[in-house]
């Protein structure tokens, strides 16, 4: 952190706050992380420190609305993934509905329904 210092006994306290708050939220973990990485992770936890008179008892609430990394990192890139070829992955896998992605049941009386494809990982191409 470049802003704040945190003295031992804080960081000891707020440290597994941080690991489980970024677990949660999707963010990546500390030894994946490069500069760039700690620098968003150090702007979201400190977005909103205006006013704060102690930050000692401050730090702890603002590790636990560490915001989506989703949120703080979006994709650059909207066409990395083709919606096309994830749905034909996922209805291929899927043993619940027809190459069209429709639910194969027996009542031949009820409206069509599309399949959700339940228990089907994306990328996996398998069931879970």
């Amino acid at each position: 952190m470049q802003r704040w210092q945190a003295g031992a006994t804080t960081a000891r306290r707020c440290a597994p706050r941080l690991l489980r708050a970024m677990r949660t939220q999707g963010w990546p973990s500390l030894t994946e992380m490069d500069d760039a990485h700690r620098v968003l992770l150090e702007a979201d936890i400190l977005k909103n420190t205006g006013g704060a008179a102690s930050w000692t008892k401050c730090l702890p609430g603002w590790v636990d609305d560490l915001r989506l990394y989703a949120t703080v990192h979006p994709r650059t890139a909207p066409s990395e993934v083709n919606g096309a070829a994830v749905r034909a992955e996922l209805v291929a896998a899927c043993t619940a509905c027809d190459p069209n992605g429709w639910v194969l049941d027996d009542d031949d009386d009820a409206p069509m329904r599309r399949c959700a494809h339940p228990g089907v990982a994306v990328g996996a191409g398998a069931r879970q």
